[in-house]
């Protein structure tokens, strides 16, 4: 279960639609899914650095508003 996590957010980070994914990952989570969105945010985070506060607002702003 563990590699398929990974392989999922590794493969999930380099797609285009990844910032989308992370915010609804992000809302969910806040909401009811108990897995937390850093597995998704910090390959992103690495992919892009010069995206990381950009990532981190959304993640942020997604999880507040699930909560």
């Amino acid at each position: 279960m563990i590699r398929k996590l990974y392989d999922w957010s590794m493969n999930m980070a380099a797609h285009k639609r990844a910032t989308p994914v992370l915010a609804a990952v992000s809302f969910t989570e806040s909401s009811f899914f108990p897995i937390p969105p850093d597995a998704l945010l910090v390959p992103m985070c690495l992919a892009k650095p010069e995206k990381s506060f950009y990532y981190a607002f959304i993640c942020m702003i997604a999880s507040v508003l699930g909560g």
